[in-house]
């Protein structure tokens, strides 16, 4: 069997917190982790055919897409689909099948896994991967479109029946361990196209050490259900990628601190190991140590993400961070400076409890005194049906089913009526008025301007802190005439 894997592109996206112009390709670009594990999968335990395609990275449209798919002639097409980009998902689906209708189309990721009962009723679509751990199944799901084993004994597939009946078979049970995964399959697409804010190394990479999240913030929907690898197994991953050439890797889990002993523990096995590597984490600020901060500092971390979310106790409360107090966020950041590590700082802008301008500003008044290197700011948009968005619901700022209609009919039309933004207290306008000014005060401060290019460490990185610059110049410039941000 040959299987194509598509990363369905990200050119009808509903919008969701972060203007437009901080996610094109030349701000950052991550590799496609889940089609390149499920590539790996196969390549490993299977005979089948595996073929990769990205059009985030190569910039495809849909009639270039088409094209690759007439040009490989798949039996299978697997679409990783994420909720919020559904109406491109919809759209591959219906160019597989202008190809040829006897291609079975399969859809997993996230979007599969939270929704699949809308996910199971998209046109042109034959089947989908119900499980978070989608390896496995996805191998033995191609197996049995193969012919080499029943589909109703797969675990973790709904598919439709020939006559429109569709088939529920039980999901499989959640990996604890992930370390017999193979690494994913990154000589299936080209690296030099993908690169991460504020890497240092000329070829980088991202890397997966854990799955899911046990914090359950108000905001995500992230499975509580937690999985990890050993320390060893994500060292051989940094070797396996340091013989490929890159120097680099961005740690992307949602907690790769969780507990702080594990960062320690991997550091420890880089340092035995000898590795000279650069990397960076996302963390939880509440588990995060000054110990596990300056052992990842001498085993080559250069950067550490943390999601402060919020300048206030009440803000914290809304979102469902009470395990997080302030007076430890303003120590880990005084930690990085102390330790020379570049610290980058979530903020969200525009929470149920900020009712004015002033109140956004308590925030911002909190994130200049930790003093980051860098801050992502996103305005708050309410997810489907996370506790925030049925929170939303139930004050009557929007029609509870209003996300359901939409996963149940892509289109550009039911996508226009969901609303991307808190708008108890604020407008959608006035929060990205507060947006481009945040930004502009921040990125154009002379300080942090210098203090950044004190670290370049060469020519590459140059041009990615200018492509940040221009984009937020073109963001006030895009504002004040108008135009869709």
């Amino acid at each position: 069997m040959k299987v194509l894997l598509i990363n369905a592109p990200r050119i009808n996206s509903i919008w969701c917190g972060v203007p437009d112009i901080f996610n094109g390709k030349d701000q950052h670009l991550f590799p496609p982790l889940g089609i390149m594990y499920l590539s790996a999968w196969l390549k490993k335990h299977t005979d089948h055919e595996v073929m990769i395609v990205d059009p985030n990275a190569d910039l495809l449209g849909f009639a270039a897409i088409e094209k690759r798919i007439r040009e490989f002639g798949p039996d299978i097409v697997g679409i990783t689909a994420m909720t919020h980009n559904l109406i491109d998902v919809h759209q591959c689906a219906e160019v597989t099948k202008r190809v040829d209708p006897g291609i079975h189309v399969t859809v997993g990721g996230p979007h599969a896994v939270s929704f699949p009962e809308e996910a199971i009723r998209l046109p042109h679509v034959d089947s989908i991967v119900i499980d978070r751990d989608a390896e496995v199944t996805f191998g033995e799901w191609v197996d049995a479109l193969a012919g080499r084993r029943p589909r109703h004994e797969v675990a973790g597939v709904y598919y439709h029946e020939p006559d429109g009946t569709v088939v529920r078979n039980p999901a499989r049970p959640i990996l604890k361990d992930l370390s017999h995964l193979p690494y994913p399959d990154r000589s299936g697409v080209d690296l030099t196209q993908y690169y991460t804010p504020g890497m240092t190394g000329m070829v980088a990479t991202t890397m997966a050490t854990t799955r899911g999240c046990p914090q359950g913030c108000k905001f995500c929907l992230s499975t509580s259900a937690f999985s990890t690898r050993t320390p060893e197994d994500v060292v051989d991953e940094m070797e396996h990628c340091l013989g490929m050439g890159i120097q680099e890797v961005q740690f992307v889990d949602d907690i790769f601190n969780a507990p702080a002993s594990r960062v320690v523990a991997i550091s420890d096995e880089i340092l035995r190991r000898g590795i000279k590597m650069a990397w960076g984490y996302k963390a939880t600020v509440n588990a995060t140590t000054y110990a596990s901060l300056e052992r990842a500092k001498e085993a080559g971390c250069t950067k550490g993400h943390f999601g402060v979310e919020t300048g206030t106790v009440e803000g914290l409360q809304a979102l469902g961070k009470t395990f997080v107090k302030l007076e430890h966020v303003r120590q880990v950041f005084k930690w990085c400076r102390e330790l020379d590590l570049t610290s980058c700082a979530y903020i969200m802008i525009g929470t149920p409890v900020e009712r004015s301008q002033d109140d956004i500003y308590r925030t911002i008044e909190f994130v200049n005194e930790l003093d980051p290197d860098y801050v992502v700011y996103a305005i708050t948009s309410p997810y489907p049906h996370t506790p925030l968005w049925k929170e939303g619901a139930r004050l009557g700022l929007w029609d509870e089913g209003v996300w359901s209609d939409f996963m149940r009919n892509p289109t550009p039309e039911l996508a226009a009526r969901i609303p991307t933004v808190w708008t108890q207290h604020m407008s959608k306008d006035e929060l990205l008025r507060i947006f481009k000014e945040v930004n502009r005060k921040f990125y154009f401060n002379p300080r942090k301007v210098l203090r950044t290019l004190a670290r370049v460490s060469n020519l590459k990185e140059v041009q990615r802190i200018a492509q940040g610059g221009l984009a937020i110049a073109k963001l006030q410039l895009m504002n004040a005439a108008g135009r869709r941000i």
